[in-house]
């Protein structure tokens, strides 16, 4: 058989067995018919087939992770200040660009490297400050700003929903506690005024997106219809003196909500799945 052909032949075999399409033991079969030498390289480094293997070069590479993860969870208190960023840094983009190289060859692998790289963001930037005793007031509301601008520039280009989802949740975060400094005697009204432009900015740019990029626009409808409750749930839970009524107005938008993706499922749907 031709060696091209052959090759072929055994990617996509190997495709088989990573999608799942085919049982195992029918994949171990096909690649022992078309490879001769019985030789296949698994494209995921870190795969059980590869640990089984036993090559030396995966189990001194997680030898080499683990007490480097080790080494900076117990030292890096004592770094001076511009080695700790530098050590943040590095180890952000590490997760970050395996994530990216990964998001074509195994998007579970790309998965868990955004969110290993999201959690040690927030916590590395939670840590310094705590070290270098820095204001919260101030270091913090900076903290969540670029969480949230770092989220939605990578969870928009690697196409990661929840990441981009969760860079626009900081900073609705930080615009209620924005406002919530700025005006603590809001009225219902004025919190609605606050919360539903930017929740109909939001559908109307998933509406733009679905015609213009693909991917992208469930997330910002996502955030459309979750600022939709934002003005109560402002209202019940980050400020008080609301009386209960502003429970059943609640109540109230998520029925409205609900007829209203009813009625336009067809067309939100659509977004969603582009």
């Amino acid at each position: 058989m031709n060696l091209e052909k052959r090759d072929t032949i055994l990617r996509e075999i190997q495709y088989w067995r990573r999608s799942k399409l085919l049982p195992e033991q029918y994949c171990d079969f096909l690649t022992n018919l078309y490879d001769d030498q019985a030789e296949i390289k698994d494209s995921n480094p870190v795969s059980l087939r590869n640990l089984q293997q036993g090559s030396i070069k995966i189990w001194l590479f997680g030898f080499g992770i683990i007490s480097l993860i080790f080494l900076i969870s117990l030292y890096f208190s004592v770094f001076p200040w511009p080695l700790q960023l530098a050590t943040a840094l590095c180890v952000l983009i590490v997760c970050y660009g395996y994530s990216a190289i990964y998001q074509d060859r195994n998007k579970m692998i790309s998965l868990v490297l955004a969110g290993i790289g999201s959690v040690l963001t927030l916590g590395f930037g939670l840590w310094l400050i705590a070290l270098h005793d820095l204001d919260p007031d101030f270091w913090r509301p900076l903290l969540i700003a670029g969480c949230g601008l770092l989220w939605c520039v990578l969870g928009f280009f690697l196409r990661i929903g929840l990441l981009h989802f969760c860079g626009f949740a900081f900073w609705a975060l930080l615009y209620a506690g924005f406002f919530g400094q700025a005006r603590p005697d809001a009225s219902i009204l004025m919190l609605e005024l606050l919360w539903v432009p930017l929740c109909v900015l939001m559908i109307w740019l998933s509406w733009l997106l679905y015609h213009r990029v693909s991917g992208v626009s469930g997330v910002y409808l996502g955030v459309g219809v979750s600022l939709w409750l934002m003005p109560e749930i402002d209202a019940l839970w980050l400020r008080s003196g609301f009386p209960e009524w502003t429970s059943l107005i609640l109540i109230l938008k998520i029925a409205v909500g609900l007829a209203l993706l009813f009625i336009f499922r067809k067309k939100w749907i659509t977004w969603v799945a582009s």
